[in-house]
């Protein structure tokens, strides 16, 4: 996504998550990696079980123990080696199923690197949740952007209701994590349920 619009919101998004400890940053990519699931089942639906990935729930275990107290970092180096061993490319799939595939994998896996002792994550990679959203959007847009460029796309889609959606939940759920993490489980499950908006509307 390099428009200036989405860029922007992005970029505020990131801005925010910075200031968030790592238990915070691991809550916020457990959440938006359990509620992007649907993408990989449909994926893994899609193609006959063509594309598979068994190291998913494990890494989202791993997740929200760190995220919510009870385990502390560790080395997760092969867990996330295997979990991005399996992500699709797109010469493989195409749009938009590489995209939804690629983006619930690196959710999860920013996860996993905000609970490693030696991972990295960039609080840039809030992209990624907002990602299959706007992919499904610029599919449903594609006359407009045809017509106008995605320039002025980007600048009106950060005001459609949906994508607004997207947006209100994420800044709220790193303000929640920002004063509570870490989060107990109970609340960690409740942002699972409200992050549902960061899904394709016609999936």
């Amino acid at each position: 996504m390099s428009t200036e619009g989405i860029d922007r919101e992005i970029r505020e998004l990131a801005n925010s998550l910075d200031r968030v400890d790592l238990r915070g940053k691991a809550a916020i990519f457990a959440v938006c990696g359990q509620a992007l699931l649907p993408l990989l089942r449909m994926v893994e639906n899609r193609f006959d079980s063509k594309w598979s990935f068994p190291d998913v729930a494990a890494a989202l275990d791993v997740i929200n123990e760190f995220a919510t107290g009870t385990a502390e970092p560790a080395d997760h180096s092969d867990l996330r080696a295997r979990l991005m061993g399996t992500v699709p490319h797109g010469h493989e799939l195409g749009a938009p199923w590489s995209t939804y595939a690629q983006d619930a994998l690196i959710c999860i896996d920013a996860g996993l690197a905000a609970a490693s002792t030696n991972g990295h994550l960039k609080p840039i990679w809030i992209q990624y949740p907002l990602e299959p959203l706007t992919a499904s959007m610029q599919i449903r847009d594609s006359d407009l952007i045809r017509s106008h460029g995605e320039d002025e796309w980007s600048r009106g889609i950060v005001n459609d209701p949906v994508f607004v959606d997207a947006l209100v939940f994420l800044r709220a759920a790193i303000a929640e994590v920002a004063q509570s993490s870490p989060l107990r489980i109970a609340d960690l499950m409740r942002l699972v349920e409200r992050a549902a908006v960061l899904l394709p509307a016609d999936r």
